[in-house]
């Protein structure tokens, strides 16, 4: 973000926020933004029930507020906290509720290769030249076996912690592996997928709707939008907080390159589309941990 910002004029800021009519569009971004975690929320709640895992709808919506929250601070962290949370800590349900989450992860990547793949077959030109340009600086600046050589440190180093404690482990992988074939067990699958569908929909609108904030960007349309959106949502797998900075990066580059939007203003687009989404996650995660702790703090008054 430093780097990318670096004399950034950011007075240009006030101005898409000073324009009255420009709320409408922000409001309806926010309220899909609150509609796509809900959706998130009742399908974790899916995937709890097959796994054994009943928990209320209510606590459902809490708890991934809250780990998206966390995700803000610490990126990948909140899945385990709502994990550990279902059932305050134990740990046979924390490792089913865990694997509920890594199901999750995997719908979420095969939309993700389903919103690339119709983002690449509109614009298929574009994206041979932007890739080709993009893979010709990594490999200039990181060599090709750089990879292969860190995978192989994790992966020793993995090993050496989980042969002492062989025994522990596979009941961990057992109660792991009851969560992930939960996707066996769902009640509703036709309700799953129509969920992911409609959260990643969500996603979407939260970037599309923002595009008339912006009269220079009025040329883009709806499949422009999706190739935007397919770009950052690509940069968001890299672990930071909330995405930031691979989501920047991915919009700034595939706004200048491909439809040769200016800089300046391919820079301000994606900090107002970020920063209005970590700004809602980061309102609901403090407002679900109030209701949170309130509910808890009530539960022990009456016991």
């Amino acid at each position: 973000m430093v780097w990318l910002y670096r004399g950034f004029d950011f007075r240009p800021l006030a101005q898409v926020f000073s324009q009255r009519s420009n709320y409408v569009w922000i409001t309806l971004a926010l309220l899909a933004g609150v509609i796509a975690n809900v959706f998130r929320s009742l399908r974790w709640r899916m995937l709890l029930r097959g796994a054994g895992l009943g928990i209320s709808r209510w606590r459902a919506i809490e708890l991934v507020f809250v780990s998206y929250l966390i995700n803000s601070i610490t990126p990948r962290l909140g899945e385990l906290v709502r994990s550990v949370m279902v059932r305050r800590g134990r740990m046979e349900d924390t490792a089913k509720a865990f694997g509920t989450v890594v199901i999750e992860k995997l719908a979420d990547v095969g939309c993700l290769v389903l919103v690339v793949a119709a983002a690449v077959l509109l614009r298929w030109e574009d994206t041979v030249g932007l890739f080709s340009r993009l893979s010709g600086r990594l490999a200039a600046s990181a060599p090709g076996y750089a990879i292969y050589i860190i995978a192989g440190c994790v992966i020793c180093l993995l090993v050496c912690l989980t042969l002492p404690r062989l025994s522990r482990v596979k009941v961990l992988l057992h109660n792991l592996w009851q969560g992930i074939a939960s996707i066996a067990r769902l009640e509703r699958p036709w309700g799953f997928w129509g969920l992911c569908a409609a959260i990643w929909m969500c996603n979407f609108l939260q970037l599309w709707l923002l595009i008339p904030c912006f009269e220079e960007l009025s040329p883009l349309r709806i499949g422009d939008a999706l190739y935007v959106f397919a770009a950052a949502s690509i940069g968001v797998l890299l672990p930071t907080p909330s995405g930031a900075g691979p989501w920047h990066v991915a919009i700034v580059k595939c706004l200048t390159a491909v439809y040769h939007i200016p800089t300046e203003l391919a820079k301000l687009f994606a900090f107002v589309t970020h920063g209005l989404k970590t700004a809602l996650v980061i309102l609901l995660g403090l407002l679900a941990l109030v209701t949170l702790y309130w509910e808890t703090w009530m539960h022990r008054l009456r016991n």
